[in-house]
């Protein structure tokens, strides 16, 4: 079967097979049909549910994960709708929608970032838009000229304002056309857009004594990035959710940021 899905390819390598795995996933939810589950997982999968917060559910082994994705497909009450999907070597990242009832409430945006091994899905770590967790501070930044920056170089400097809190570190960083969806509230997120919406949001987080964001994996794929990271506000286990956004840079600047966590 050839999936009917028009991807979005980024980078170079083994695309083909991604997409085409990637596709049969998408296509057992799409017809309901658990049996071809089977066929598309690694012996060795590890698969993070959106939620519980702050790690999500941790799912290991093939059959684990076969009975977890089967149990979601039969699902009568549950769809997915794929928003976007972009291939990258040997990983994609879905964009999808869950809907579990007819009104918008009943809805839940995510992302789930895939990683295909030898024809076989050997990753896969969900995130969703979430209710808010915690009070944000409050810090301003001045504006200064955009420079010219490759997209490793962006995301690593983005990355340092928020490890440093150091919002001075944002203004160059971001276009005046910059769309930020926040991961929170459920089930779109709050939504962002231009220069001065977005430096308010981020400069206000980067700026918390608070807060305090821990870089996981950074995947950079030519104008496309995926931070995972985890927000800690506290010394709790409970005090900390675990998150992704998944960026696009366009000369040198941040044009858009989707942001997800687990909880939803």
């Amino acid at each position: 079967m050839t999936p009917k899905h028009d991807f979005t390819s980024a980078g170079t390598g083994p695309s083909t097979i991604t997409a085409e795995v990637v596709g049969r996933f998408i296509d057992a939810f799409e017809r309901k049909d658990p049996s071809a589950i089977r066929d598309l997982v690694a012996t060795d999968c590890v698969m993070e549910a959106i939620q519980p917060a702050p790690n999500g559910q941790r799912v290991e082994g093939y059959e684990a994960n076969v009975a977890f994705w089967q149990a979601m497909v039969r699902d009568p009450m549950g769809s997915f709708e794929v928003e976007d999907v972009v291939i990258c070597g040997d990983r994609a990242t879905n964009r999808w929608r869950y809907r579990f009832g007819k009104d918008e409430a009943s809805s839940v945006r995510g992302v789930t970032l895939i990683l295909v091994r030898d024809g076989k899905i050997a990753e896969a770590l969900g995130y969703a838009k979430t209710t808010p967790v915690t009070a944000l501070g409050q810090a301003t930044a001045p504006a200064s000229p955009a420079l010219e920056r490759t997209t490793s170089a962006v995301i690593q400097r983005f990355n340092e304002a928020f490890e440093r809190h150091d919002p001075t570190l944002l203004p160059d960083l971001i276009a005046a056309d910059c769309i930020i969806e926040n991961s929170t509230p459920a089930p779109r997120g709050s939504r962002h857009v231009g220069k001065d919406a977005c430096l308010e949001l981020w400069g206000r987080l980067a700026g918390s004594p608070d807060l305090h964001f821990e870089v996981e994996e950074v995947f950079v794929a030519d104008e496309r990035a995926v931070i995972r990271w985890q927000l800690r506000w506290g010394e709790g286990e409970n005090d900390s959710v675990r998150g992704v956004n998944v960026m696009r840079v366009r000369n040198g600047q941040i044009v858009e940021a989707l942001g997800y966590s687990k909880g939803a």
